[in-house]
């Protein structure tokens, strides 16, 4: 009976409801909008510089990340990393040799990074492939695939030569002349002016570093526990000898750029509930005001406080639920819009962002706990608002209200 007296009070009066309910979908949908354009650019950041190339998690001999030298890099065979794929978690280890030096065309000379890879192994994780853009990628040990800023600065093209050299193990001569066979973009602004790949094999020829990787790239399930598998790989590896780093510990100025961004952005959700706080109590207050003289007349004919609190807790719930569910209805069309047709900063921050090697667009967070988190915020902040009219009837004298 209560529900029924509660729903037909709701629509007895629809300007009224729906102003609450307009209410709690603006708060829904702002604050949904909000947080998943923030945690939509922390994921593409981390999916940028994390997740397109380095890995969440790397294995390297001891020191070497200090260093960053290839004569501190891992003898690894089959039996290591057989060891580390059968770790809980870990979907793929991928050995990469990675070394600097200078790469020549004419007279354009630029230093780059060439990276020695296992081209089958990375096909499963980075789908390169889908990356050429032009020709095809490397089958020989003396062909690379180059970034496209890489490219455009020396005018290369497809089967061009170009000249390479650095310094290979134990300070030996790494010199050679590499054919381009695909150019590549890696959707990372730095990884296309810097990276040049090549087979592990020549890149092992070219830096005489037979069996040596730099890096044993960890490649691991979705959502693994980062910690979990560092303490677990702990136990395979002797700590003594090797070292295991997260993302977070390759690249801790990327992850205090998002805490220190996010603590701004948590900031910002909390004003903006303050202020929708203060807009829907504002409607309680309006709607519980103009009600007094229903609510007088109503204990005044027998009906008891307890069940009008009832029933004005029922509507309550229904209009929250009501305004959380059409909230998340509108908010959540938009989100899968603006994440696969991302926002684009504009013109001198597009620049900007780049130079810093992000991609210069912002595609929103889509998963489904952000709108439900935020609408079960919002609909309890709705349920302790309704506490003010149960107050007010609890206090309620029926003459005095009538007569107000």
């Amino acid at each position: 009976m209560l529900l029924s007296l509660a729903w037909r009070n709701i629509w007895r009066n629809r300007k009224r409801s729906f102003i609450t309910l307009a209410s709690i979908l603006v708060a829904v949908l702002l604050s949904v909008l909000m947080r998943s354009m923030q945690l939509g650019m922390y994921d593409h950041m981390i999916d940028t510089v994390i997740g397109s190339y380095s890995g969440y998690v790397q294995i390297h001999q001891k020191g070497y990340w200090d260093e960053r030298s290839i004569d501190n890099g891992v003898f690894y065979n089959s039996d290591l990393i057989d060891s580390i794929e059968k770790v809980e978690g870990v979907k793929a280890v991928l050995p990469r040799l990675e070394s600097a030096g200078l790469l020549s065309l004419g007279e354009l000379s630029k230093v780059i990074s060439i990276n020695g890879v296992e081209l089958q192994k990375e096909l499963q994780i980075m789908d390169i492939q889908s990356k050429v853009i032009e020709g095809r990628l490397f089958e020989t040990p003396n062909e690379i695939v180059v970034g496209k800023t890489i490219a455009a600065f020396f005018k290369a093209k497809v089967n061009d030569t170009l000249v390479f050299m650095s310094q290979g193990y134990h300070g030996l001569m790494a010199a050679d002349q590499l054919v381009i066979s695909g150019i590549l973009d890696l959707k990372n602004p730095m990884l296309n002016r810097m990276m040049v790949l090549q087979s592990i094999e020549g890149a092992q020829d070219l830096f005489s570093a037979k069996g040596i990787a730099t890096s044993l790239v960890v490649d691991v399930d979705q959502y693994a526990n980062l910690n979990k598998i560092q303490m677990r790989l702990t136990e395979v590896l002797d700590p003594q000898q090797y070292e295991i780093m997260n993302w977070k510990e390759l690249f801790p100025e990327l992850e205090q750029t998002i805490v220190a961004d996010d603590v701004g952005g948590i900031l910002m959700v909390a004003i903006l509930y303050m202020i929708l706080i203060f807009g829907i109590f504002g409607t309680v207050l309006m709607m519980t005001q103009e009600r007094l003289y229903e609510f007088g007349v109503l204990v005044s004919i027998g009906m008891k406080k307890i069940k009008l609190m009832m029933m004005v807790f029922i509507e309550t719930v229904i209009l929250s639920l009501l305004g959380v569910l059409s909230g998340i209805a509108v908010a959540y069309p938009i989100l899968i819009w603006k994440h696969y047709s991302p926002m684009q900063f504009p013109g001198d921050q597009q620049e900007m962002i780049e130079n810093y090697g992000f991609s210069a667009e912002i595609p929103f967070y889509i998963k489904w706990d952000l709108p439900f988190t935020h609408a079960l915020i919002i609909f309890l902040i709705a349920l302790v608002v309704s506490l003010y009219p149960i107050y007010v009837i609890k206090k309620l004298k029926p003459i005095k209200a009538m007569n107000e």
